[in-house]
């Protein structure tokens, strides 16, 4: 029924809707070409015809041999459908000026892609999917299946690095853009981790506390869902302005008037936590209320340099030509440490290797000792060297447009999954798994990493993945404000009509979200207890 559906699909999209067209310059509207009104050979009805294979396909009684002739029909049609139309446009160009009406103004004609191609590709991966799904039944490997139904995509790799599709518009515009457009993908990607691993820090904090204080759940879960009803633009509003005058301080006066109120908050909560049980229970809940304020005061001031601050260096480093073997070092031991951790609990390593517990961890110290290394080269790179008593915190990065206001929102957009499901993922578990280690002479903190982590892993990875997917489509909309990004090609492209550069700015963001989104899925698959992950 599925590979039905998605032959149907394409096949629709072939026959009803125009698969390229073409413009006599880069702004004005284009004529529009459907499939079978291409002239010359067969090939372009071959195309129709082979979106209409699936359909007698679907009828096949051997699962196998029906499963290997969808996947190839499947590929064939995402191949085909990109590279036919790209024939057929190359010889529209050829001939442009006759396709307009005369006095029409022609320069640098363009071939657009349009809905057909759309339709087809959709159809042809939906045909792919359900002969995976027919060799995945029939008993076919991962790993064959993986390799069948990469095929197409590997080919069309293949044709956009060999210049083949280099008629479609949105390539004359990537080779014209190439440069900026690593930049802003490189900002993008930059935006969407740093807001990650910020908000992972307090969403785990606020979701852990949630948990544990029945009087503070209902405040915390209010208060980050309100955050996320928050239109981003609004919100880039509310931080303008006060951003914009902490920017102005100065380093040191700021340091001094933090370390103040930080000390201040810390001697309030060593007096309330003296005279706590002495106080009435209405005066109790008001001290409490009350502290939290005096120590949220340094610990946001805190938060706001140290995100805005991280985002410049870690820019910085991905930018500077002369680290790359230390970055790739590190992101090496990175990529090794959860494989080495898997393949020690997988094969019982600990046993079988007496120094296994000590070796285990030395990809992570590699790559804490390369990071480290990575942050001070790139901080020095950054302030330039400059004389501590003229730094002010702008020069940190912190201002009312730019990364600043944009950074500090992702980060509170991304709080809501991670806090619900760091809550969900605790407050779920067996209160009599938690007794029994309490049984067993296990400290608080001993509890919480040893059991109540691990089978709340799973949970709050759920939430990571959410929170990133969503933050690499909100990351676009920061470049109203200056921030850079993906969102800069966007707007841009609306302003100018233009759907190439729209394109340009929305496909790597999509391809991001897919690939972070797989990417979390591997390591939360090698970093879940096995037993955890079979139940």
């Amino acid at each position: 029924m599925i590979a039905f559906l998605g032959g149907c699909f394409a096949s629709f999209g072939f026959f009803f809707l125009p698969v390229i067209e073409v413009k006599p310059n880069r702004l004005a509207a284009g004529l529009p070409v459907g499939l079978l009104e291409i002239p010359g050979d067969m090939r372009y009805l071959l195309l129709f015809l082979l979106a209409l294979t699936p359909l007698l396909l679907a009828f096949l009684g051997d699962r196998n041999r029906r499963g290997w002739a969808l996947v190839a029909v499947g590929n064939l049609l995402v191949i085909l459908t990109l590279y036919l139309p790209a024939l057929a446009g190359s010889a529209y160009l050829v001939g442009a000026e006759a396709l307009f009406e005369a006095g029409t103004r022609i320069s640098n004609p363009r071939i657009l892609t349009s809905a057909g191609i759309a339709a087809g590709l959709a159809g042809g991966y939906t045909v792919l999917f359900a002969g995976l799904l027919d060799l995945e039944g029939s008993g076919a490997s991962r790993l064959v299946r993986g390799l069948a139904g990469a095929v197409g995509a590997l080919v069309v790799v293949m044709m956009l690095a060999g210049g083949t599709l280099d008629v479609y518009s949105i390539m004359v515009e990537y080779h014209s853009r190439g440069e900026t457009l690593a930049i802003r993908f490189l900002e993008h990607i930059v935006f969407v981790l740093v807001a990650l691993a910020a908000g992972l820090i307090a969403g785990i904090a606020l979701g852990l506390w949630a948990s544990r204080d029945a009087k503070a759940e209902d405040a915390i879960l209010y208060a980050v869902g309100i955050i996320q009803t928050i239109p981003s633009l609004a919100l880039f509003g509310i931080l303008l302005v006060p951003l914009a005058r902490l920017g102005d301080a100065r380093f040191l006066s700021l340091a001094r008037d933090w370390l103040l109120l930080a000390l201040i908050a810390l001697g309030a909560g060593l007096v309330l936590r003296r005279l706590h049980a002495r106080l009435p229970e209405r005066t109790r809940q008001f001290s409490l209320v009350a502290v939290f304020i005096l120590a949220l005061i340094p610990l946001a001031l805190l938060a706001v340099l140290i995100i805005a601050f991280g985002f410049e260096v870690v820019l910085t480093i991905l930018t500077m030509a002369e680290l790359a073997l230390l970055r790739s070092l590190t992101g090496f031991a990175i990529f090794v440490f959860p494989i080495f951790i898997s393949a020690g609990k997988r094969f019982d390593l600990e046993r079988k290797l007496p120094h296994y517990r000590r070796l285990r961890f030395l990809p992570l110290l590699v790559a804490a000792l390369g990071g480290l290394t990575l942050l001070a080269q790139g901080a020095g790179e950054l302030l330039g060297g400059r004389e501590l008593a003229a730094l002010t915190i702008r020069d940190f990065g912190v201002s009312g447009i730019g990364t600043a206001p944009a950074i500090i929102a992702l980060t509170l957009y991304s709080l809501l999954p991670l806090v619900r499901n760091t809550y969900a993922g605790l407050k779920n578990i067996d209160p009599a798994i938690i007794d029994s280690g309490k049984g067993m002479g296990f400290t608080a903190a001993q509890s919480f990493f040893r059991i109540e982590l691990p089978l709340a892993f799973p949970v709050i990875m759920a939430g990571v993945r959410n929170a990133a997917i969503s933050l690499v489509g909100i990351a676009a909309v920061a470049s109203i404000i200056g921030a850079g990004a993906l969102g800069d090609f966007i707007l841009l492209g609306v302003n100018s009509t233009s759907i190439d550069q729209i394109l340009l700015g929305t496909v790597p963001a999509v391809l991001l979200a897919v690939f972070l989104d797989g990417g979390l899925k591997v390591l939360e698959g090698l970093l879940t207890s096995p037993g955890i992950r079979q139940a």
